[in-house]
């Protein structure tokens, strides 16, 4: 499995769930329905196996045994890991005393914590585990029905809740043999994991908050035992965010929004999900993840005008997806809440991504909104999902195993915060993979994000791999551009300089045909 970064992309304020509904009635281009000739895929470029083979694999990860500092927080207890002995189970890092009754501003106020009370200054979690006992009882009996279901889920989160779409799916999509093996087998695995939080757990996770430089690493297992809390819409004070609570900043972890009538995406992603629950609790991994926040200081913004390195080494294709290429940092640029929309209507390249690879959502519980000079990495998360079509086509496709300006200056600054490899040195040169991001609901200029992540990776020191699925005039275009530059022995700079003369005057012909009509050496004068 690949690492992959999450950067925000420029959208409209409000929370994951508005955004997306927001971009519901526009017209969303399926990438994979932008070239009107043939299904033959081309590739342009230095080939990719030569970037994946030349530079240092993705995976180098240092022994958590080694690290001593307080902003990488451990939710298990480090470890070396050994090659020949993979199956090892990590183990909760536990914190006496402390075992999610946090309720301080560094934390996630966890389901089970004694600060998680009723006005009355009842347990909330009594509560709600006596709710998830039954209805794993009636699971476990083979007699709980979509009813029973619903019922704890209100009765978890203490008020009713409309489950149009979580019903459609049960009752109506699902087969009389998948109903009965999730009612009885399924949902009952996750009633364990949530019923076995904080002993799963140990402590609560740790949020990382805008400007902080933090990462949180934990088991496989640890990840699954919060997301079954989402299932329940167990995590306080998240799903009806007010205007002074502390998480208002952060996105809502529980499923309420997904489980809502609405596009019959809606139901495609939650097969996803369940089917991650299933894969997950007939056989539970050992791997670890984790998510750091990383945030470029002031003091490290390029001068862009300035930058006189020469262009990364560039592959374009339109035969793989972002998340196809392997042993390379995976770039998604999109909503500056983590998932996006992925929990409501949304379902772009964003929500399609964390709906196939589960274990992200887990980014929704702890990372509040990104600034424009942040990034997320999530190291570890394990794809689940096949699938097939986007935004209003997309589909659950079975089983998938994981054996692997307007705003210019903002947008580079984006793109080269994700892409410089400060976490493991200067030598850290593996290639990216990335693609028209922002370029679907929100209409963005294909070529200038090109030429933005070409500008981006170039300054980085690492080689561009652009997976522009099935767009074959860009990639052609894209390929003569960037020879025509390198011909030039254009910098980044230069690439700079191109951007400022195109947006002052006027944008009257594409970026790519005012480039190949201006040579480098008119750039100076």
């Amino acid at each position: 499995m690949a690492a992959t970064l999450s950067v925000d992309a420029q959208q409209p304020d409000g929370d994951d769930d508005s955004a997306s509904e927001e971009n519901e009635d526009k017209e969303i281009i399926d990438p994979c329905l932008t070239d009107e000739g043939t299904d033959e895929n081309i590739s342009q470029g230095i080939p990719l196996e030569t970037i994946v083979n030349m530079h240092r694999p993705v995976s180098y990860i240092k022994n958590m045994e080694d690290i001593q500092n307080k902003d990488f927080i451990f939710m298990i207890s480090p470890f070396k890991y050994d090659p020949l002995h993979p199956e090892r189970r990590p183990t909760a890092n536990y914190i006496q005393n402390r075992r999610g009754n946090r309720s301080d501003v560094d934390h996630v106020l966890m389901p089970y914590s004694k600060f998680n009370v009723t006005k009355n200054k009842k347990s909330v979690w009594l509560f709600n585990r006596e709710a998830l006992v039954i209805l794993k009882t009636m699971c476990d009996n083979h007699t709980a029905t979509f009813n029973d279901f619903k019922g704890a889920i209100r009765k978890c989160m203490h008020h009713h809740c409309e489950l149009g779409s979580l019903e459609k799916l049960i009752n109506q999509v699902y087969s009389n043999e998948e109903r009965g093996h999730f009612m009885s087998i399924v949902l009952s695995n996750i009633c364990n994991l949530s019923l076995d939080v904080d002993k799963i757990c140990g402590q609560s996770p740790p949020l990382l908050c805008s400007g902080s430089n933090r990462s949180v690493t934990m088991s496989q297992e640890q990840v699954a035992s919060l997301l079954a809390c989402s299932v329940f819409c167990l995590y306080p004070m998240r799903s009806e965010q007010k205007a002074k609570n502390k998480y208002r900043n952060f996105p809502n972890p529980n499923f309420n929004l997904l489980y809502k009538s609405g596009h019959p995406r809606k139901i495609q992603k939650l097969k996803c999900i369940f089917h991650y629950f299933r894969r997950v609790t007939e056989n539970m991994p050992t791997g670890v993840i984790t998510i750091q926040r990383a945030v470029l200081p002031k003091a490290h913004f390029p001068r862009w005008s300035e930058v006189k390195t020469d262009l990364c080494d560039l592959h374009l294709t339109t035969g793989q997806k972002i998340e196809d290429v392997p042993s390379v940092l995976q770039v998604d640029f999109a909503n500056k809440y983590i998932g996006g929309g992925v929990l409501g209507s949304g379902c772009v390249q964003e929500e399609i991504r964390f709906s196939i690879c589960p274990e992200m959502l887990v980014s929704l519980l702890m990372c509040e909104k990104m600034e424009p000079n942040e990034c997320i990495f999530l190291i570890g998360c394990e794809r689940y999902s096949s699938y097939i079509g986007y935004a209003d086509s997309f589909q659950y496709g079975g089983n998938y195993d994981d054996n692997t300006t307007t705003h210019l200056n903002r947008e580079l600054l984006k793109a080269y915060t994700s892409f410089i490899p400060s976490r493991y040195g200067s030598d850290y040169t593996s290639g990216i993979a990335t693609g028209n991001w922002g370029c679907g609901a929100f209409n963005g200029d294909k070529y200038l994000k090109a030429i933005i992540q070409l500008m981006a990776a170039s300054a980085a020191g690492r080689p561009l791999i652009y997976a522009a699925y099935r767009d074959k005039v860009l990639i052609n275009s894209f390929y003569i551009v960037y020879e025509f530059l390198k011909d030039q022995k254009a910098t980044v700079s230069d690439c700079y300089r191109y951007l400022q003369r195109y947006f002052s005057q006027g944008k009257r012909q594409s970026l790519f045909d005012y480039i190949l009509d201006t040579p480098v050496s008119s750039l100076k004068s």
